[in-house]
């Protein structure tokens, strides 16, 4: 096996300290209450599917302040009386997932949301004015402020795609799915909004971001980097770059996360370090698992997907 990060002993105990700023609860209490400003708006559209007993439809909805979030909502033709509903969250740049990634769930009579995160999509375009523009990609929009940055509006989209899928199901009961990118809003996710049942959360993104930022060797951790690189050789910056991400730090958000969670780590990722995975895992405030690989990277093996499979039953056999 390829030797990366830390060995797995050692981050079976890796739990660095947060890097809360002291108004952190403050500052995302203060963007729920804002929240409660702003109708969701919500347009659903079928379209013609060819799977008998599935129902496809594109959704719409209100972002948070601004733009419009495409969707798309997967349903069963009879749901499952009293069965929860799942939203799932893609990764970085890869919106690539396909109705058909939503039958794990269909085929329990459970509906399901693929939510197209603002500006990584063709049909979720981002209307948001920043103070900044991306030295890269979208890590660095609005970084100087915490409150214009991308992805606290991201984090907030997320949050408003849970309220969208209660309305189109009728129930309350909410689990959550993502890996990398996707993982670290299914985290957020869970942390800011209420009665979520469970979270499966692969390969996470978005997590203590000063030390990942340092280890990984591709993907948008890089972009901080390169940011530094063109725009601040001294990095006289850095101090006001990683105030900012720590609000969206999950590994931050980590402790307000009181559901369930399923958690996995390909041991060689050069994309989300290991560590980074660890570090929010541990900062985790309900059940958790974890299950690691240690010869996979930015993936997780097929047999995983049975891995969440026995998870979501374990929780849900009980409903």
């Amino acid at each position: 096996m390829i030797a990366y990060d830390v060995e797995l002993n050692k981050l079976r105990n890796y739990k660095p300290k947060q890097t809360k700023q002291a108004d952190f609860e403050e500052f995302w209490n203060g963007l729920k209450v804002e929240n409660q400003k702003y109708p969701l708006n919500v347009e659903v559209k079928e379209r013609a599917y060819s799977v008998p007993g599935v129902k496809v439809y594109d959704v719409a909805f209100d972002g948070f302040r601004n733009s419009r979030i495409h969707g798309v909502y997967v349903t069963p033709e009879v749901v499952q009386e009293d069965a929860p509903a799942a939203v799932i969250f893609h990764g970085y740049n890869w919106n690539t997932l396909q109705p058909h990634y939503t039958f794990k769930h269909v085929i329990q009579g459970i509906p399901a949301l693929l939510v197209d995160v603002r500006g990584q999509s063709v049909k979720s375009a981002d209307k948001n004015s920043y103070e900044n523009g991306g030295a890269a990609g979208w890590l660095t929009q609005g970084i100087f402020n915490p409150d214009q940055y991308y992805y606290t509006h991201v984090y907030m989209d997320c949050y408003r795609s849970v309220d969208v899928v209660r309305k189109l199901s009728g129930g309350s009961d909410v689990y959550l799915e993502g890996g990398s990118q996707g993982g670290g809003l299914a985290i957020a996710t869970a942390a800011l909004q209420e009665n979520i049942l469970l979270t499966l959360c692969d390969i996470p993104f978005m997590a203590n971001f000063e030390h990942s930022f340092g280890l990984a060797a591709e993907g948008p951790y890089t972009e901080i980097s390169h940011y530094f690189k063109v725009h601040d050789p001294q990095q006289q910056t850095s101090t006001k770059i990683f105030e900012t991400l720590s609000y969206v730090d999950a590994m931050n958000l980590a402790g307000s996360v009181t559901c369930p969670v399923l958690l996995s780590v390909g041991m060689i990722d050069p994309v989300c370090p290991p560590s980074s995975a660890f570090a929010l895992y541990h900062h985790l405030g309900g059940p958790k698992e974890i299950r690691t690989y240690r010869e996979y990277g930015h993936e997780v093996p097929m047999i995983h997907e049975e891995e969440k499979l026995k998870f979501i039953y374990s929780y849900l056999k009980s409903m």
